[in-house]
């Protein structure tokens, strides 16, 4: 009896690589999580990505390697070093170079996306025709399902809703933008204390944590995009989905308060259903068209 294709999907992130062997119906057979992302030298990468890969493939070759960045992969098919959180991979032509290092076709998209793809595939999204994901982690990403199908825009920038100027621009100093006031990675990294710590602390009461900007922000983003695009279903994914319910509740209540109330009825916010693996599963769902019918 022959075995079914193997299509191997991998997030790379700027502090892990998460990886799944995915069959073609987009069940997981495998899947793994290694620390290692932007801060690392890029043969070491190289070395992590192929120990993965050969890790997943279990002896069969896959049919390729789909990749998720934490960055825009533009038309060349490289990130620029103002649109990632992974300096080692900046300026690299990325499916050509995994393709060459794996011996495998590759192909690379924005994490985002990819996210939304892999929630669109088997995960939350499933059925939906018009939806969005918003990625909390060292930054903040967002993948758009229109009219079922996924949408990069001209220049395959899209999904940077981090990069939104969310408020006036001040009189001096750089621009603020929504990353800026609400990815957990950059509140961290300003405040000293992990997201989950701010948060709970928020909870308890604590006026100081600036919690209160980060939903604001956040719902206010929603309801915008919303507003222009008239979405189904919203996706809250990554560092956030650990909060639970309540940060949830949390980012609705900031989208309630941003959007006229006749037009906030039929959308759904929920947290995905495939976890942390949805860039993976997304990445690998790139590669569909690659198995013979």
């Amino acid at each position: 009896m022959s075995r079914s294709p193997v299509l191997i999907g991998l997030d790379v992130g700027g502090t892990n690589l998460k990886g799944v062997r995915v069959a073609p119906s987009g069940v997981v057979e495998d899947h793994l999580t290694i620390p290692a992302g932007g801060r690392i030298p890029r043969d070491k990468l190289f070395d992590v990505v192929a120990t993965a890969v050969d890790t997943l493939s279990a002896g069969q070759t896959p049919v390729g390697v789909g990749l998720a960045f934490g960055g825009t992969v533009q038309t060349d098919g490289t990130m620029r070093a103002d649109s990632t959180n992974l300096a080692n991979l900046v300026d690299l032509p990325l499916a050509d170079a995994f393709a060459d290092l794996l011996g495998v076709p590759c192909r690379a998209d924005h994490d985002g996306r990819a996210a939304m793809r892999g929630e669109a595939w088997t995960g939350a999204a499933r059925g939906r025709r018009n939806a969005m994901i918003v990625t909390f982690g060292t930054g903040i990403g967002a993948g758009l399902l229109l009219d079922g199908r996924i949408y990069r825009g001209r220049h395959l920038a899209c999904g940077e809703l981090g990069l939104w100027r969310m408020t006036p621009p001040p009189a001096t100093g750089a621009w603020r933008t929504l990353e800026d006031v609400a990815a957990p990675g950059r509140l961290a990294a300003q405040g000293g204390a992990a997201f989950s710590d701010r948060f709970e602390r928020w909870q308890r009461g604590d006026a100081e944590t600036g919690m209160d900007a980060v939903f604001e922000q956040v719902g206010r983003a929603i309801a915008n995009v919303h507003l222009l695009l008239d979405l189904e279903m919203v996706v809250l994914f990554g560092a956030v989905v650990g909060l639970g319910e309540p940060f949830r509740r949390a980012v609705e209540e900031g989208f309630d308060a941003a959007c006229p109330a006749s037009f906030r009825g039929g959308v759904r916010i929920a947290f995905g259903d495939l976890g942390p693996l949805a860039g993976a599963i997304g990445a690998a769902a790139l590669l569909r068209e690659e198995v013979p019918a």
